[in-house]
């Protein structure tokens, strides 16, 4: 059975400790490292190279996200598992956009902790439940508020393509679709198209 190398970054040590003790009593993870604090993350994770991390987004006065975009600098080859309290839609479409492979609230069992993890180390994604409950919900809300050129300029954002494309795509100017997009914007209550794109795929309107 391969050994899942792990580091723990959480500012509680009680919350790291009942991390570790969980993964530690399923057999088949190793404990590398641990941090409290983001200048202790980086040396940790740098000197380990471990194959998954796993985070709280809240540590005193820094932010988890800090720790997901250090990781991109440093290009180390691991995954990255958000631990959290946070339900909050934005810090899981935030986290999501800092390229995740996993989500998962504290309130789970320890049982899905463990399951969630081995998951994403087998190159899947893994979302907590109830956020799937909240896209879900969100998708039979809100798609329904998009004119169907809307939806349309909704699913190729979340293609990837630029402005450009979209006006070659659906034979409309790049104004038109600027215009589509500003919209989209509006009625999701999001700040930029890389969110929307990130929404469309969340929605899975592609």
């Amino acid at each position: 059975m391969q050994v899942v190398r792990f580091v723990c970054i959480d500012e509680f040590p009680l919350s790291r400790q009942g991390l570790i003790t969980i993964l530690n009593s399923e057999g088949g993870f190793e404990l590398v490292g641990q941090a409290a604090s983001i200048n202790e993350a980086r040396d940790v994770i740098a000197k380990s190279c471990p194959d998954v991390v796993i985070l709280e987004l809240r540590l005193k006065c820094e932010s988890g996200f800090d720790i997901l975009a250090e990781i991109k600098k440093m290009n180390i080859c691991c995954k990255n598992v958000v631990l959290t309290f946070s339900n909050k839609p934005e810090d899981f479409m935030r986290a999501n956009d800092l390229g995740i492979d996993g989500y998962i609230l504290k309130d789970a069992m320890p049982e899905e902790i463990v399951n969630a993890i081995r998951s994403v180390v087998r190159g899947r994604k893994y979302y907590d439940p109830a956020l799937i409950e909240w896209v879900l919900k969100k998708q039979s809300q809100q798609i329904e508020q998009l004119t169907i050129r809307e939806q349309q300029v909704l699913s190729l954002l979340g293609a990837g393509l630029s402005n450009k494309d979209i006006s070659v795509q659906l034979f409309i100017t790049e104004s038109t679709v600027k215009k589509h997009v500003g919209r989209i914007l509006a009625k999701f209550g999001l700040s930029s198209r890389t969110q929307a794109a990130l929404y469309a795929r969340l929605l899975g309107v592609m």
